[in-house]
C-alpha cells in the first residue's frame, strides 16, 4: 500500500497473545564509513508522494561499510516508485510503481534489472498491489493486494506475474508481510491501533503477538527471528525481534527520531534511515546507532531500505523534501 495513505476495508479479529519484551545486550563501539552520491534531478510531488528508489554499492572492510554512488533507478518524476526488495539472486529488485491514469492511484508490481538497467511490469490486473516480497525456495513472491470491495488480503504470483491465489483469505487488512520461512510469515495488520500478527500459510491461522506497530519487518539472517518496530509511546520506539517459533518478542536497540525503516546486512548489521542519515548498528560492536552515511546535503528525505542477500547492493527510497533545513 501507499505509504502515507493505507486503505482501510475491514479488521482482524483474531486473539491476542500478550508480548513479552526484554533489553538484548550491546558492546563496544565502531568506526564510521563515508558516502558518496550521485543523484538525478528531483521535484515535489502531491499525494501520492512523489518517491524514487537509489541503488548503491555496499562494500565491507572489517567493521566500515561504505556506500558507493548511489542512482536513480526509477527517476519518474511526479510519480510513486516504492517498496523495493532484492530477489534471492541479487539480480534484481521487485518494487511497487503508481499510474497516474484516472484510476484512484492504480500500482503494479515492477521488476527492475540491476545489470542492465531494464525494468519490466509484472502484474497487469485490475486491482492495485503493493509490498511484493519474495517467497523462500518458491519462485514466486507475495504481494498486498486491494480487492475490488477494497479488502486488503496477501496474494502469491509467479515471477512472470500470472497464477494468482490468494495466501491467507481469512487474514485482512495486510498492510505490510514478511516471510520467515516457506510457511510462517509475519504480518502488520491495519487497525486501530495497527496489530503484529505471526501467520501459518498452511493453516491460514495468525497469532497477535504485538500492536501499535511500525510498518517496516523484516527476517533476521543466520536466525529464526523477524525484526520490527514496536512503539511504546509517542516519544519512545525500539526495533525489537521475534521468534519465529516461539513468538517471543525482544527488545533490540531504540530507534532514533524519524527512524522506522530498517534493513539487516548478511552479517547481521542493522541499517536505518533516519531522516536524511543512514545509521548503522552492529550488535557485536555498537553501543548505539553510528552514522553509516550523512545525506543532509540533498534535498531527499530517506525511507525504505533493503540490503541485497550477497550484500553487495542496497536500495533506498528518497523522497523529494518540501522545505530546506538541516
Amino acid at each position: 500500500m501507499i505509504e502515507t495513505s493505507p486503505r482501510v476495508s475491514s479488521r482482524s479479529t483474531t486473539p491476542c497473545a500478550k508480548p513479552v519484551s526484554k533489553v538484548g545486550g550491546v558492546g563496544a563501539l565502531s568506526v564510521f564509513a563515508t558516502l558518496t552520491l550521485v543523484a538525478g534531478p528531483v521535484m515535489a510531488q502531491e499525494a501520492p508522494p512523489q518517491t524514487d528508489i537509489y541503488v548503491a554499492d555496499l562494500s565491507v572492510f572489517g567493521e566500515l561499510y561504505y556506500l558507493g554512488g548511489l542512482r536513480n533507478v526509477t527517476n519518474r518524476p511526479e510519480s510513486y516508485d516504492n517498496q523495493p526488495l532484492f530477489t534471492p539472486d541479487s539480480r534484481s529488485i521487485l518494487y511497487t510503481a503508481a499510474y497516474d491514469d484516472g484510476d484512484d492511484g492504480q500500482t503494479e508490481i515492477h521488476r527492475y534489472y540491476l545489470s542492465s538497467g531494464r525494468t519490466t511490469r509484472i502484474t497487469r490486473t485490475a486491482e492495485s498491489e503493493y509490498s511484493p516480497t519474495p517467497i523462500p525456495g518458491n519462485r514466486a513472491f507475495s504481494a498486498v493486494q486491494v480487492e475490488a470491495d477494497s479488502t486488503q488480503r496477501l496474494w502469491r504470483f509467479t515471477m512472470e506475474g500470472m497464477d494468482a491465489e490468494v495466501v491467507l483469505r481469512d487474514v485482512a487488512p495486510v498492510g505490510y508481510h514478511a516471510w520467515g520461512n516457506e510457511q510462517k510469515l509475519l504480518l502488520f495488520v491495519l487497525g486501530e491501533p495497527p496489530t503484529l500478527q505471526v501467520a501459518d500459510a498452511t493453516t491460514g491461522l495468525s497469532e497477535v503477538v504485538a500492536d501499535g506497530v511500525g510498518r517496516s519487518l523484516n527476517k533476521i539472517p543466520n536466525r529464526n527471528a523477524w525484526s520490527f518496530v514496536e512503539r511504546v509511546s509517542a516519544t519512545e520506539s525500539w526495533i525489537s525481534e521475534v521468534n519465529i517459533g516461539t513468538h517471543e518478542v525482544v527488545r533490540l536497540i531504540r530507534t532514533r527520531e524519524g527512524g522506522d525503516f530498517h534493513a539487516w546486512t548478511p552479517e547481521g548489521v542493522l541499517l536505518m534511515a533516519s531522516g536524511r542519515r543512514i545509521l548503522k548498528w552492529d550488535p557485536e560492536v555498537d553501543a548505539d546507532w553510528r552514522v553509516m552515511a550523512d545525506l543532509r546535503h540533498m534535498n531527499l528525505t530517506f525511507s525504505r531500505i533493503a540490503v541485497s542477500p550477497d550484500g553487495t547492493k542496497i536500495a533506498i527510497v528518497g523522497m523529494p523534501n518540501r522545505e530546506d533545513g538541516p
